[in-house]
């Protein structure tokens, strides 16, 4: 890893952090950092950048977007683009812990405690650890006198004594923790990847997930993690806490927990074991009369064990030269967007089990490229393939759902005699859920 940038959504640097020659950061501050937002600029939606690009100068930029910022990678050697993706991952997951709600505001307001954090991240460009666990005995987490006084005099100050790490045989637990009440809550995130053709057929199926969780626990706790599909689980990532030797002879999760919010697995769903089952049916169909293109779009609930379907989203980018768009729809709310390339966003805040035929209907007119005036039309011969809208995104999010039916089946806690208050939440999200037309 030679740089690490984190930007606003216009593309200016908030963050910058370098771990390469002092040639090597005025190329990606000068070359590699202004090409890399052009390249932005240049596509529609930012959420369609891929995320690997080969950038100026014999560099790679990899990154993500998180909410209204950008995380990026700058890197010159032979590296995994997946390892630089979860140390990104790593990096955002560990700033929520430390300073909360990500924005350019709690960002700028930070900026002290996410140059420590990104300092014991990563060492001479090798990255050493994302764990909080870990970081937690490096870098104290902010307080709020500690907090102004290092944005009025931009020193880090910390507190009196650093906090001592932990070179024990579990380093991301220290010794000593202590709760009022023993507590330890499960969450169960699984993302539906989907590519489905104008009917409502499925072309690809996907499911991958991870198991979150949050830990207050006193003392040197074991746990034992029970689930009722451990077959249906593959390619699976553990944290470090996790006895592999279990999971491989018992398929069963046992590990000391590290204190506070963590991602204890990550792991994709075995395609022979998968139901292939669309919590969100989703029917399109693109049409054109004369000079008028028309997109409908048909919304139903599928099968998700009768929950609420919410925060359900659906983008659809129109071509650059469309005009006079007309939006009508009955349920949910609309916008039309121009900022970058036109599209329409609709939103449904929720979609009970009995809602039936929520329907979108756009319409709207093409410019030609070769003329000048604002209201001439495209050619009647064009086809629709080159005017027309060739596919939607669609977003959606089932609380109490689990695509795979992977369940917890119980939780047991080892060396530890006190009781244990434990819960599971179970959330399906769309993750790459495209309708083509």
């Amino acid at each position: 890893m030679d740089s690490l940038f984190i930007l606003n959504t216009s593309g200016t640097a908030l963050i910058e952090k370098h771990w390469c020659d002092e040639l090597s950061i005025r190329r990606a501050s000068l070359v590699v950092l202004p090409a890399f937002v052009r390249h932005l600029h240049s596509v529609p939606v930012l959420s369609d950048v891929e995320p690997v690009w080969s950038s100026p100068q014999d560099t790679v930029c990899i990154h993500i977007q998180r909410g209204e910022l950008i995380y990026l990678g700058v890197v010159s050697h032979e590296i995994s683009p997946i390892e630089v993706i979860e140390f990104l991952e790593g990096v955002v997951q560990a700033l929520s812990e430390y300073i909360g709600q990500l924005s350019e505001v709690t960002i700028k307001e930070n900026f002290v405690t996410v140059y420590e954090l990104l300092t014991e991240m990563v060492d001479s460009g090798s990255i050493v650890t994302t764990d909080t666990a870990v970081l937690r005995g490096l870098v104290p987490v902010p307080s709020l006198v500690n907090r102004v006084i290092e944005n009025v005099s931009g020193i880090g100050i910390g507190p009196d004594k650093r906090p001592n790490v932990n070179t024990s045989s579990t380093p991301w637990r220290p010794q000593g923790i202590r709760h009022a009440s023993n507590e330890f809550f499960v969450d169960i995130i699984e993302r539906i990847d989907a590519l489905v053709d104008a009917d409502g057929l499925v072309v690809s199926y996907d499911v991958s997930g991870d198991i979150g969780c949050k830990s207050r626990l006193s003392g040197m706790p074991d746990l034992v993690m029970v689930l009722n599909r451990p077959e249906a689980m593959d390619d699976v990532a553990f944290h470090p806490c996790v006895r592999r030797r279990k999971w491989d002879s018992d398929r069963m999760i046992g590990f000391v927990p590290p204190d506070g919010q963590f991602k204890l697995a990550s792991y994709h769903v075995a395609m022979d074991t998968s139901p292939r089952s669309l919590p969100l049916h989703v029917n399109a169909k693109s049409s054109r009369k004369d000079h008028v293109y028309t997109v409908e779009i048909l919304l139903e609930p599928g099968q998700c064990s009768g929950r609420p379907i919410e925060k359900v989203s659906v983008r659809v980018p129109l071509p650059q030269q469309a005009y006079n768009i007309g939006v009508q729809c009955k349920a949910g709310t609309h916008a039309v967007n121009n900022a970058r390339s036109p599209q329409v966003e609709w939103n449904i805040k929720s979609m009970r089990p009995g809602d039936r035929g929520l329907r979108l209907v756009i319409q709207y007119y093409v410019r030609s490229n070769g003329s000048a005036g604002k209201g001439s039309l495209s050619p009647t011969d064009a086809p629709v393939a080159e005017q027309g809208v060739t596919a939607a995104f669609v977003e959606f999010e089932v609380a109490g759902y689990s695509a795979s039916s992977i369940k917890v089946d119980a939780l047991r806690l080892l060396r530890e005699s006190y009781k244990l208050f434990k819960g599971v939440r179970y959330v399906t999200k769309a993750g790459t859920f495209q309708v083509r037309f």
